[in-house]
């Protein structure tokens, strides 16, 4: 049959990849256990581990470029950028040239560490607001602390003015270059003017004539000094002069017109312009000197560091802090592994994409309630999980009555679902509804619905000997009184010894369960997990369908691998139940018709149904059965025989496939009868 229904949500996602939070909260005693580990060892490692100590050594740094009164930016530096210098410095603060050079000076001074060890413990920081820049160096003794962060210091600028000093030369060796090819070019250009000049004779001879008259000139300058004012010799050296100017006129006019030899002229030209530029390097390299020596490597403040007084200690708090946040992070981790590999149902919607069948009933935890009973539908009738049994009653008989099933199998995946715990309170709820319920402890090798239903009373026969023949249904079925008039059948296992698995395979045992369902309006079997016992599958054939219980936060792959099985089995899912679910609020609500949810009427609603059978037996019909009551708080209940009140009997064991929550602190009770055909529909 179909069992889907309509939904208006999208749950996949949440089967396939659970969240961190969900994660979280889901394996939250791990994760509390986790964090709190890790703070301990944060705190114990604050304890233990000991004291070092930090010294800082404090440089203000500046771009040389920035005060070089020169504008020879492009060869001291690259940028006038403030925050992009000082982080330029950091990173050479950094380098391990800048280890290299500290572990030396270190070592100078005593201390022996290794660059790696230098650069395992300094730590250098900026401003963003002032070019400052902090070096911090820790070790184990205040001395050592301020010796690094001093040698760290002194370091960068032994390897800061090697660095300037190599700039600096780099370009003056280039300027040199330059100036030594613009000499050669000039002294090229004087050796092509020569030679030009030296082609013309009367030139030539023009100018050993100008030497000459030069010679002369002087010589007359002098005799004239000496001559006799108004002399005829003066007079005679005048005239002489007055002819030699006259010759230095007339050899500079021929000079200017040689000059305007086109070719003569652009050599003239070319041979001053190596002469600008031989002086122009000559001055760069000068000013390059210069800027070097007034400039420096642009640190213009160092503070020395001194050895600290105090160690220096992390804060409780801040240990404990990080810590916790660490912490965090790893339970956080390991929750969200744990949980992707281990998908499990968080919600009761959510095992209906695996089952393509309906949800049925959710049953809280019963610790949540404070119940310690096993059978809430008796011993605390008007709690959410008693009324969780009413519903899956009611399901139960809805369901099955649409699908013309009349004989139903309990199922769970492996142990601890709560499979016999929510037959048993199924089971009665129903018989307390008017069904004639039917439920057959198929659980050979755990035979808890007997024990939970009849206590330590343990039948004469079971569902081996009727199986066998050799007493009948009725003298087999144990009678368990709900209410004054209504009763709950149990078959046992029998005392006959057989092989589980080869007894459900027989044929006599399928015809049983074949004729057992027409005699009851309802039979429940409570087998063997069917994940974990091969019988168990032989059993679900022969039903009309199954309830599934699923526990929260059950594993997905596990229910995944029961919808196979059934699937493979072809044995429908009618619906699951959802055990041990969180108590939501609207399950304890106690206004409106939640005052009185048995329906009491004139009773209070916090009056417990009493739902004794008669105290003298003498409801139900005769017969060879044994019956048993269960009380609405254990009064006449397992263990009592007729007309003898309550007696406490031995504590029946724990099932082995009920969560804590589910456990019973009262001994179940019974007390033999004679009815064994009673307890069946009421008539209407």
């Amino acid at each position: 049959m179909d069992t889907m229904r309509p939904r208006d949500f999208d749950d996949i996602a949440a089967l396939e990849q659970p969240s961190i939070l969900a994660a979280m909260w889901r394996y939250r005693w791990l994760v509390l256990v986790i964090v709190a580990s890790i703070a301990m060892l944060g705190l114990l490692a604050q304890e233990v581990i000991p004291a070092g100590y930090s010294a800082e050594a404090e440089l203000f740094v500046e771009d040389p470029a920035a005060s070089n009164p020169f504008d020879t930016a492009a060869a001291v530096a690259r940028t006038t950028d403030t925050q992009r210098y000082v982080a330029d410095q950091v990173e050479i603060l950094e380098t391990n040239a800048v280890a290299e050079e500290a572990s030396q000076l270190l070592g100078a001074r005593g201390f022996v560490w290794s660059p790696d060890d230098v650069t395992a413990s300094r730590t250098i920081t900026s401003s963003r607001d002032v070019n400052l820049i902090t070096v911090t160096f820790d070790a184990d003794s205040p001395e050592a602390a301020a010796a690094g962060a001093n040698s760290i210091v002194e370091a960068y600028q032994k390897v800061r003015t090697a660095q300037v000093a190599s700039v600096a030369n780099n370009v003056v060796s280039q300027i040199d270059q330059l100036k030594e090819a613009s000499e050669l070019r000039l002294n090229e250009i004087q050796q092509e003017i020569i030679a030009l000049q030296a082609q013309d004779a009367v030139r030539s001879e023009l100018d050993d004539q100008f030497q000459r008259a030069l010679e002369d000139l002087n010589r007359l300058r002098g005799e004239l000094a000496n001559a006799a004012e108004g002399s005829d010799r003066q007079a005679e050296l005048r005239d002489q002069l007055a002819d030699l100017t006259a010759d230095f006129s007339r050899w500079e006019v021929i000079s200017r017109i040689e000059q305007r030899d086109p070719e003569l002229v652009a050599l003239l030209a070319e041979q001053q312009d190596a002469i600008d530029e031989i002086a122009n390097l000559s001055g760069q390299a000068n000013e390059i000197f210069i800027a070097t020596e007034s400039n420096g490597i642009g640190l213009t403040i160092f503070s020395q560091a001194l050895p600290p007084e105090d160690p220096s200690t992390v804060g409780t708090t801040r240990v404990l802090a990080a810590s916790l946040i660490l912490g965090m992070g790893v339970a956080a981790a390991l929750a969200y592994f744990l949980a992707s590999r281990r998908r499990a149902f968080g919600s009761r919607l959510l095992p209906e994409l695996v089952l393509n069948a309906p949800l049925l009933a959710e049953v809280p935890n019963f610790a949540l309630e404070g119940i310690k009973s096993p059978l809430p539908v008796t011993s605390a009738p008007t709690s959410a999980s008693a009324e969780s049994f009413r519903f899956a009653a009611a399901a139960v008989d809805i369901r099955a009555a649409a699908a013309g099933a009349r004989s139903l199998m309990m199922v769970s995946a492996t142990l601890g679902s709560g499979k016999t715990t929510t037959a048993a309170n199924t089971a009665i709820a129903a018989a307390r509804e008017g069904l004639k319920v039917l439920i057959i402890d198929a659980d050979f090798g755990n035979q808890e619905v007997t024990r939970l239903l009849l206590g330590d009373v343990q039948p004469q026969y079971g569902i081996t000997e009727v199986v066998a023949g050799h007493v009948t249904l009725d003298q087999a079925i144990q009678e368990v009184v709900v209410t004054d008039n209504r009763s709950l059948y149990v078959l046992w296992r029998g005392r006959q010894p057989v092989e589980a698995s080869t007894f459900f395979r027989s044929e006599e045992t399928q015809r049983f369960f074949q004729e057992v369902r027409d005699q009851f309006d309802l039979v429940l079997i409570d087998g063997p997990p069917l994940l974990q016992v091969a019988y168990a599958s032989t059993l679900v054939r022969y039903v009309d369908g199954v309830a599934v219980i699923v526990p929260h936060n059950s594993r997905v792959g596990e229910l995944e691998e029961v919808a196979d099985r059934l699937h493979f089995i072809e044995t429908p899912a009618i619906g699951y139940i959802y055990t041990k679910a969180p108590l939501r609020a609207e399950m304890t609500a106690s206004d409106g018709s939640m005052k009185d949810i048995l329906g009491l009427g004139f009773e209070s609603s916090d009056k417990k149904a009493s739902g004794r059978g008669s105290s003298n037996g003498s409801g139900g019909r005769k017969g060879q059965t044994e019956k048993s009551e269960v009380g609405a708080d254990g009064g006449a209940g397992f263990g009592a025989t007729p007309g003898e009140g309550p007696r406490k009997v031995r504590r029946p064991r724990q099932p082995e496939d009920r969560d804590a929550g589910m456990r019973s602190d009262e001994p179940a009770r019974g007390r033999r009868g004679r009815n064994p055909g009673g307890g069946g529909r009421p008539d209407k």
